[in-house]
């Protein structure tokens, strides 16, 4: 990209900064075994969270107060392919596997963790949701559409969004919660000028916040609301730049109906560390 466009986009994205309205702040840097966390939930008053691709199969409950790690659990029957996202039912905790960079796999899955076992032990067994995109090509790319790191939970099905490398938007898919092998419904694709790369479903408010980073790692939230299943993106967006700075942003979750945590991954060509920063929405 050449350096006038580069300049361009950051006075662009920090004009947009300036008038964000929500209000985020840095809860803690996370520990060194979360330098490249992923996914993340708010369960039990505690932040649950992963790490990404070729790292263990663990869960890390993690004190937001004092950022330290209370307790680890390992899913016994899982792989670390390319975790990248997690979300929670009243009853379970799912957990994607499906980073797809080069938009080959085929044996992308989620994981489902019933909550009670993960309660009760720190070595648990999931179920294995597998599912495959309607449209993918089976052609291998450098940057794929069909890549993906945000899940939510509704209340009926799972909803997986893509992080399109070449489009700069996100496709939305829904795949049922049951174990077993599924195709996904497609459900509309949205140009959010950027890459999603997590997601959570207030369900409260009935919105669903999607997290990304645009070419110059700004982070962004898109709000959407009053969808449909036939088009989730026919309902009510909203996006706007978040007050954070360049950043990795990897992961969203909610903690009730006005705030929510977001992750961050270290990358250390910017200096920047895995943080965990609070968000508050209060339209």
């Amino acid at each position: 990209m050449q350096l006038k466009y580069l300049f361009l986009f950051a006075y662009m994205g920090a004009i947009n900064i300036i008038f964000s309205q929500y209000n985020v702040k840095l809860a803690g840097n996370l520990p060194e075994q979360l330098t490249e966390s992923s996914g993340l939930i708010f369960y039990n008053n505690k932040v649950v969270m992963h790490n990404d691709s070729g790292h263990t199969s663990q869960l890390f409950e993690l004190d937001p107060v004092t950022m330290k790690i209370v307790r680890t659990v390992t899913i016994s029957n899982a792989e670390n392919v390319d975790w990248e996202d997690m979300t929670q039912d009243a009853q379970f905790i799912y957990i994607g596997d499906f980073g797809n960079h080069r938009g080959i796999r085929k044996d992308l899955c989620v994981y489902k963790v019933s909550k009670a076992a993960f309660d009760a032990s720190t070595t648990v067994e999931a179920d294995k949701i597998y599912f495959s995109y309607p449209d993918q090509p089976n052609t291998r790319t450098a940057k794929s559409d069909f890549d993906a790191e945000a899940l939510i939970s509704s209340e009926d099905y799972l909803m997986v969004f893509t992080k399109q490398w070449n489009s700069q938007g996100t496709a939305a898919y829904k795949i049922p919660k049951d174990a077993g092998s599924h195709i996904a419904t497609k459900m509309g694709k949205y140009h959010s000028n950027g890459m999603i790369t997590g997601a959570t479903y207030n369900q409260k408010e009935k919105k669903v916040v999607l997290l990304g980073y645009n070419l110059l790692m700004l982070p962004f939230i898109i709000e959407v609301s009053d969808w449909s299943d036939e088009n989730f993106f026919s309902g009510t967006i909203k996006r706007t730049n978040l007050e954070i700075g360049f950043i990795q942003a990897e992961g969203i979750t909610v903690l009730d109906a006005k705030n929510y945590f977001i992750s961050s991954e270290s990358f250390p060509m910017m200096g920047t560390k895995a943080s965990l920063f609070s968000l508050s929405i209060d339209n």
